[in-house]
């Protein structure tokens, strides 16, 4: 369904309230104030009579749509918008934004790095941690927008591209459905342009469902693929996977991805000299950190930090980059109720040993459900020290050590760079 476009224009005069105030809701007031509104604010749900008395809500990304007192304000009809809401009604034209349940940080940050390659002007913002209030005025803003952003948008950008979608954050969303409903909102709410992988399947056909009338869909794999191969354009050019600025076939396609988006945002063909800048541009790409970088450790394995893997679909596809090594699998954290049986199929048809070492509630969790026939060894662990502390040992007969959690921190840690941080200092040469 969609929502008339919110501006800042339209708040004037208006009660207006912020909900949360961290990094966008301290934007979200000093552009409003720049607007000459004025605002209240709530910094939690126990400010409910400044949130009762509002009009129109500035809400954070943080706080849910499953919370009961969210659902009552919406029932007493008070109006909700955000800062990505706000940006996009306004700026919409000149922004391509990324989402995905994984991959959309490193296909965001791909995309700014070949538009600048190509000497446009470009800015990165949104979830990445630049709020958009405070983007560049002129030139593209390459915009990754996290499921929370996406709920709230009224406007799509001209150029959507989404990476993946599987389930996550529903505790937040409140539903497989509604999670994915709200993802997709990047598309359904006006994209020109839509770009996704064609490999997926269930994500094209999802999209389909939503696409909007006149809108077009661009997939990988029609001319502009990655495989086990490298990254591959027709007529253009390969990149073998180890000229790739980053390992795994998961990571080859988010590369394709922000290739494609590149080339269908300023319409350029296979036979446009710009197509050789950006397969160029490709080969210059910095990844980001934790994900499937290698890490300095004193005991000569090969230690991986993909500590932003925190569902177990992403954990499939690290253990894919080794399809015939051995790997200690350092798996766990805190448990969300993910379905993990998807993984434990993964694990049942491999055939080159996974040493599972558990850790957290999750970890607890899949050695109860998930071991029983597995022909891999699983140990529990109290803490991820522990597991760390093992896989530097002789017990271990693995040359990779894979930190690719399945599961989220904050059963031990402040966030998934605060894991990696500890895991790095404990295996530092």
């Amino acid at each position: 369904m969609r929502r008339p476009p919110v501006r800042f224009s339209d708040l004037d005069g208006r009660r207006v309230a912020v909900w949360g105030l961290g990094l966008e809701g301290r934007a979200a007031l000093a552009a409003l104030s720049a607007h000459g509104i004025a605002a209240s604010v709530a910094e939690s749900d126990a400010d409910v009579d400044v949130l009762r008395a509002a009009e129109v809500i500035v809400k954070s990304p943080g706080v849910p749509v499953s919370s009961a007192l969210y659902a009552s304000l919406v029932e007493a009809g008070v109006s909700f918008t955000s800062n990505t809401d706000l940006w996009l009604s306004s700026n919409s034209d000149r922004a391509i934004g990324v989402t995905g349940t994984k991959g959309k940080s490193t296909t965001s940050s791909a995309i700014a790095h070949l538009l600048a390659a190509l000497g446009e002007e470009v800015s990165l913002g949104g979830n990445i941690g630049v709020s958009l209030l405070d983007a560049a005025p002129t030139g593209t803003v390459v915009m990754e927008v996290s499921s929370y952003q996406a709920q709230s948008i009224s406007v799509s950008p001209r150029v959507a591209v989404v990476t993946s979608l599987f389930p996550e954050h529903l505790p937040w969303h409140g539903s497989e459905e509604r999670y994915f409903s709200d993802k997709l909102r990047l598309v359904s709410q006006g994209a020109s342009v839509v770009v996704a992988p064609g490999h997926d399947l269930a994500l094209v056909e999802r999209i389909r469902e939503v696409l909007p009338k006149g809108a077009t869909l661009h997939l990988t794999g029609e001319g502009l693929d990655a495989d086990e191969r490298g990254l591959h354009w027709t007529g253009v050019g390969s990149i073998a996977p180890a000229d790739l600025p980053l390992i795994g076939v998961h990571n080859a396609r988010n590369l394709a991805l922000a290739v494609l988006a590149v080339a269908v945002s300023l319409d350029i063909s296979a036979s446009d000299p710009r197509a050789l800048q950006l397969l160029d541009g490709v080969r210059t790409f910095q990844p980001l950190a934790h994900r499937m970088e290698t890490v300095p450790s004193r005991d000569g394995r090969r230690w991986i930090d993909d500590s932003l893997a925190t569902a177990p679909e992403a954990v499939i596809a690290a253990l894919s980059v080794f399809p015939s090594e051995p790997v200690a699998l350092i798996l766990g954290g805190a448990d969300r109720g993910l379905d993990l049986s998807p993984l434990a199929a993964y694990l049942r048809g491999r055939h080159a040993p996974v040493h599972l070492l558990l850790i957290g509630p999750a970890g607890a969790r899949f050695g109860r459900e998930q071991t029983v026939d597995l022909p891999h060894a699983a140990i529990e662990f109290g803490r991820m020290a522990d597991a760390v502390e093992w896989g530097l040992s002789i017990a271990n007969p693995a040359n990779v050590v894979l930190l690719s959690p399945g599961a989220p921190s904050f059963d031990e840690y402040k966030d998934y760079a605060d894991r990696a941080r500890h895991m790095c200092e404990l295996i530092a040469p």
